[in-house]
């Protein structure tokens, strides 16, 4: 008799993770074989990319980071993504309308039309420039496997779990590994994180490029190097066909936080005009995301007052109706309240409908959140000086963005995940303290 060795599942999360998907898939194939064998190459892809990107990121930072803990995480992140959202397609009715968003359906539609215009000449979609990357990237596989949700659903699964080490890294390198250890859940548990990430949607994307933009420019501080600089202007180009408008303020806040979170300033201005120049040329000689840079360059106060409005107007949970943000000064006069609606807002009585019942549980946690996030910039300019600039800069001037643009509690709820996601180590950090500091307590008494 063969006796084979038993592997504890705490060291090898990567191969329990591989299991329970073949193990899925297997049930699965009694009646949607062709949907499996779409589902199947990005399972298997992520399965084996995840571990390779997680151990990458924890070989560099010298044995400070927990890379079995962290690798847990993600592919734990991974596997709850995948599966649950596979569970709220497969189910339908009601709890699936609650929980999938109706963007999915149009992502969907205008995927299919683009394959078949490749295929046999059908008229092309009209896509909103900016906002085209996800489009492309959804009939790629749709081209490459066959018209089925779940190989969206499966990449999308693997994006957001790739920003597990990415911001772990990001919150080893600026606040050290204890903080760290507190970045691995925040970014699988917290709700509105997953939920929208499970979805049909950019949302997994666009989050996943924010975390490589935020781990390369602090990297960028730390010293100049190609490779995060190739890192941050990449990610920001491809920001740039998802949500031309975020891009842009992301990219003039990480520029102008690499500058000035640089020991000297002069070796800050160069790196941040290096990077100006690579990004342009990037953008400009490529295309990508050319689209929605013009876009968002060509867009106004007027315009960001239409968008507003529109939201606010046409929403079953829009607010501030009759604020006109069209000129500076009636910006700056709004934007103190619309700060304050972005970072305490919605209250829960605020949100209508059963659709929003999901963003109720979001804001209790953000909430919960928020004396966390406090202590961690207190105590993040102790640990980490001007370096913490960095993200600070960036989170700011999308968060002013979003409080003038946004007239809609569900649309915000949604958007504020990209500036949460620059705040994972600012909360991480303030866990971790508030955890030695609850520690230091229970000894001394």
């Amino acid at each position: 008799m063969i006796h084979l060795p038993l592997i504890p599942a705490r060291e090898h999360p990567g191969r329990v993770g591989f299991f329970l998907v073949v193990s899925l898939l297997l049930g699965l194939s009694i009646v949607h074989i062709p949907a499996v064998a779409a589902l199947l190459f990005p399972t298997v892809a992520g399965l084996l990319a995840l571990p390779v990107l997680t151990r990458y990121l924890c070989a560099s930072d010298g044995g400070e980071l927990d890379t079995h803990r962290i690798l847990t995480w993600t592919i734990g992140s991974f596997l709850a993504h995948l599966l649950f959202s596979l569970a709220v397609t497969g189910i339908g009715g009601t709890v699936s309308d609650v929980l999938r968003g109706p963007d999915s359906i149009t992502y969907n539609a205008h995927a299919i039309t683009m394959v078949r215009h490749w295929a046999d000449g059908f008229p092309f979609p009209n896509l909103p420039a900016g906002k085209e990357g996800f489009y492309y990237l959804l009939a790629a596989l749709y081209w490459l496997l066959g018209a089925h949700v779940v190989a969206g659903l499966a990449v999308n699964a693997a994006l957001i779990a790739a920003a597990v080490p990415l911001v772990a890294d990001t919150t080893r390198r600026l606040f050290g590994s204890q903080a760290a250890k507190y970045a691995c859940p925040l970014v699988v548990v917290l709700p509105g994180m997953f939920l929208w990430t499970a979805q049909l949607g950019k949302e997994a994307a666009a989050l996943m490029l924010i975390a490589v933009a935020a781990n390369c420019g602090v990297r960028l501080v730390e010293r100049s190097s190609p490779g995060a600089l190739l890192g941050l202007t990449t990610s920001i180009a491809l920001l740039f066909t998802l949500r031309g408008w975020v891009a842009l303020t992301l990219a003039g806040g990480f520029l102008a936080g690499i500058t000035l979170s640089r020991p000297k300033l002069v070796g800050g201005l160069s790196t941040g005009a290096t990077a100006v120049g690579a990004l342009g040329l990037l953008v400009v000689t490529t295309g990508v995301g050319y689209s929605g840079y013009r876009e968002a360059t060509k867009s106004d106060l007027k315009e960001a007052n239409a968008v507003r409005q529109e939201l606010a107007l046409t929403g079953r949970t829009g607010f501030d109706q009759e604020v006109d943000i069209s000129t500076g000064g009636e910006a700056l006069a709004y934007l103190p309240i619309g700060l304050a609606r972005l970072t305490l807002g919605p209250f829960p009585w605020q949100l209508r409908g059963v659709r929003q019942l999901p963003g109720v549980l979001e804001v209790v946690v953000w909430w919960a959140l928020l004396p966390s996030l406090w202590v961690g910039i207190r105590g993040g300019w102790q640990v980490a000086g001007r370096r913490l600039i960095v993200l600070v800069a960036p989170a700011l001037i999308t968060a002013i963005l979003f409080s003038l643009s946004i007239g809609n509690y569900g649309t915000q709820l949604r958007e504020r995940l990209q500036v949460v996601m620059l705040l994972v180590p600012f909360i991480a950090l303030g866990l971790a303290v508030r955890k030695e500091r609850s520690s230091t307590a229970s000894v001394s008494v």
